[in-house]
């Protein structure tokens, strides 16, 4: 038997039954004659078997529900939405339910109320129950369309709501996971950080700082000093409980515009060219090169930076040959004018080159050569031949493949200080006696740096000019 069939025969066999029991009742004697000279208690009896019917059909679409929840196909978002639904029963159930007990006691309470016995007062008030009940079920029906429309609109809205509120906890939950998973790290990389600036702020502020022009490094700088020091030593005594805004606020004291390594890189940037991204591109492009080299390399680029006094050890023998001090003739204005016109004279190069490399070049050149105004005008003539040459020989250290490779390491530093992928380096032109000061305090900082085996190009990555 098909099973939609099961339901409807087994009411009508009920029903069946019911009318079989009355039936033998009346055969045995038994009618219902004393209920029928009391029509309200039959009128009870009625309505009593009604409600029973009605509990038993509500028992019956509980069951059904209990089934559909048990079943594992059943997905949580039905589960959930069942749970918003009165007595967890289709939409409209219940309200369908009290009409239909309505209509049927209420319709032949009104159509026999006179068999009954029932006033018009009683039978006024069974028909405005009626039809009240009635009003507002089809009107509830009529506007339902919309009704389910906007229900189901709130209802998606609230969802969406709700999943958007757990996936910001989700993600919140997950950024703080996530945070006391690296709080270890973050920890170490920033107490890292500051030492190593602090080191460098120390050198500039403390040791190099009396001997700069007021007013190169910021007034607040012995202040910054102490607050890194104290954050510093706080965390290294608590730990991994150490306040890390302490020490990303001290960091960024020092690694500020306005911070002293910052500062001296802003007043010496006036002496070199600027690159692509502007003149301190061009002093982080020096200080990498120079952290670099050899060390015979090295002393010809301090020489420079520093505008250090003639050393014979800057020269290697052979190195600096007449074709290339012809060449740099040129860049000594005092040279050029008096021993230009004389360079067609054999060997006059080569005897003028082994003068200007004597250590008492000045005098010699006096005594050896007509034409200077003053033994004075001969000793700066001098100073600009052996600069030319120095320059030479640093410019020869600074090989390409090197100056590429330190321009491409800065181009994790702040925009400014990034050189560029096809910098070439330039050596500093005479500029003022402040920007002079700052470059020579570079130059003896990347000394005690190379010493103490620190790299600057890091130390520059983490400013923010």
């Amino acid at each position: 038997m098909p099973s939609f069939l099961a339901i409807p025969l087994r009411i009508l066999l009920i029903g069946l039954s019911g009318v079989s029991i009355l039936f033998c009742a009346r055969l045995a004697g038994l009618g219902p004659g004393p209920l029928l000279e009391a029509p309200g208690t039959l009128v009870a009896l009625l309505i009593f078997l009604v409600g029973l019917g009605f509990a038993a059909f509500l028992w019956w679409l509980a069951a059904r529900c209990f089934t559909l929840l048990r079943d594992p196909a059943t997905t949580p978002e039905q589960m959930a939405a069942l749970r918003d639904l009165p007595l967890a029963l289709p939409e409209g159930t219940v309200r369908a339910l009290l009409a239909l007990i309505v209509g049927i006691v209420g319709l032949p309470l009104l159509l026999f109320s006179q068999s009954l016995g029932l006033n018009d007062a009683i039978a006024g008030y069974v028909n405005g129950i009626i039809a009240g009940v009635f009003g507002f079920y089809f009107g509830a029906r009529s506007t339902t369309p919309e009704a389910q429309a906007a229900r189901r609109l709130g209802d998606a809205l609230e969802g969406q709501q709700r999943v958007s509120e757990a996936l910001q906890a989700s993600e919140a939950a997950a950024r703080e996971a996530a945070t006391r998973a690296t709080q270890p790290s973050r920890l170490a990389e920033a107490m890292a950080t500051l030492e190593r600036q602090l080191g460098v702020a120390r050198l500039l502020v403390q040791r190099l700082g009396p001997a700069l022009p007021a007013g190169l490094l910021p007034a607040e700088a012995e202040t910054w000093l102490d607050r890194a020091e104290q954050a510093l030593g706080a965390a290294r005594a608590l730990g991994g409980q150490a306040d890390l805004a302490a020490l990303q606020s001290a960091t960024a004291a020092l690694t500020g515009r306005d911070g002293p390594l910052a500062s001296v890189l802003h007043a010496a940037a006036p002496l070199l060219p600027a690159t692509a991204a502007g003149p301190l591109g061009g002093v982080a492009l020096l200080l990498g090169l120079g952290w670099n080299l050899g060390s015979a390399a090295w002393r010809r680029f301090r020489a420079r930076l520093l505008d250090a006094p003639y050393d014979p050890a800057l020269f290697e023998p052979g190195t600096v040959t007449p074709a290339s001090a012809e060449l740099r003739l040129a860049d000594a204005p005092i040279f050029a004018r008096l021993f230009t016109p004389r360079l067609i004279e054999p060997g006059f190069l080569a005897g003028l080159l082994d003068t200007c490399l004597r250590e008492d070049a000045a005098d010699r050149l006096w005594a050896r050569y007509p034409g200077f105004a003053s033994p004075e005008e001969a000793a700066l003539g001098l100073a600009e031949f052996r600069r030319a040459l120095l320059e030479e020989r640093v410019e020869a250290d600074l090989a390409p493949e090197l100056v590429a490779r330190i321009a491409q390491s800065l181009e994790g530093a702040a925009p400014a200080l990034r050189p560029g992928p096809t910098a070439r380096p330039s050596l500093p032109v005479p500029g003022d006696e402040t920007a002079q000061a700052a470059l020579q305090a570079l130059a003896l900082l990347l000394g005690e740096l190379r010493e103490s085996h620190t790299d600057p190009v890091p130390l520059l990555a983490e400013l923010a000019p």
